[in-house]
């Protein structure tokens, strides 16, 4: 029997940064050529979503069709999870439609927080409600999204009568790093769930140990085999290695990278190792300066060894 998505949402999951034109286009067969590579490597996961994929700055059309164009250059070989945009959910549901069709295996479904204020039987409801009607005409797994840049967005005990139905397979956690994920991992055990830690390498070593399956690694995009290395390490029971690895790859380019700024850092690295053709910021559509080109490069030397251009 083939696997279930929430099976195989494990290991590194690496969200998909997006090229943009000068004109400030997506650049689709960039990234088909980026995803592709991404499988060849072996990375279990990948996704798009609203930070790192820069949706503020995506139309609806663009989530669209790039959510077929990575799904095309995946073909089986990897989950893929594309995400909704802040949409209603009469609007989300032809896009979860669309998803099916195209070949994604799940959609992270992104609720704008704005909309799950008040307290929290309202927000149950609202909830419950949004993923019904967004659900609608489709089969395609779902996964729930915390992020409040606070407290907690959706409380334990919901995210638990989530986890229950049949078609909610996962979230992508990016509340509070600690408490709150491992509340989660523990509530949602018994379920055929996959908790996903949002960020760093450190959390994880953590999580894993409660039962999380699956993290976003800040070296994944460019370094998948740093990602998958410690993932190895982690299921090897190493948990001395894992905390060596934390301290060799991601504290020392999280500081450097952080002073860049991030996106910045991460959207230069893939140029840089050849990955993509641009490092253009959305919005601006600006490509990184010389210095800070030299920085980041400077940075990765230090922390990964010499680059090791690749041509797509």
């Amino acid at each position: 029997m083939a696997p279930s998505v929430a099976e195989r949402l494990r290991g590194p999951v690496v969200p998909l940064n997006v090229c943009f034109t000068a004109a400030g286009e997506v650049d689709l067969p960039a990234m088909g050529r980026y995803a592709d590579w991404l499988c060849a490597q072996g990375v279990p996961v990948l996704l798009l979503t609203y930070g790192s994929s820069e949706y503020a700055w995506l139309s609806d059309d663009d989530v669209y069709r790039l959510t077929a164009v990575v799904a095309e250059s995946v073909a089986g070989r990897a989950c893929f999870v594309t995400s909704s945009a802040f949409w209603p959910a009469k609007v989300c549901a032809p896009f979860l439609r669309h998803a099916q069709e195209v070949g994604a295996d799940a959609v992270k479904v992104q609720i704008n927080p704005w909309g799950l204020s008040g307290p929290g039987e309202r927000k149950a409801e609202l909830l419950r409600t949004y993923f019904d009607e967004a659900g609608e005409g489709s089969t395609i797994p779902l996964l729930l999204w915390l992020n409040s840049g606070g407290g907690p967005s959706l409380p334990v005990d919901l995210v638990a009568e989530m986890a229950a139905r049949d078609r909610v397979v996962g979230l992508k956690n990016d509340d509070h790093p600690f408490y709150d994920y491992y509340d989660l991992c523990r509530a949602t055990r018994d379920e055929e769930f996959a908790v996903l830690s949002g960020g760093q390498m450190r959390n994880f070593v953590l999580g894993h140990q409660l039962g999380s399956t699956g993290y976003l690694c800040t070296a994944a995009p460019f370094r998948p085999d740093v990602a998958l290395t410690f993932y190895d390490t982690l299921v090897r029971g190493d948990y001395d290695g894992a905390w060596r690895a934390v301290a060799r790859w991601e504290d020392r380019w999280l500081a450097a990278a952080v002073e860049v700024g991030w996106l910045r850092a991460i959207k230069t690295a893939l140029f840089l190792h050849g990955l993509q053709p641009s490092d253009r910021l959305g919005g601006t559509w600006t490509e990184a300066t010389p210095d800070e080109r030299e920085a980041v490069g400077r940075v990765l030397t230090e922390v990964f060894g010499p680059i090791d251009r690749v041509e797509l």
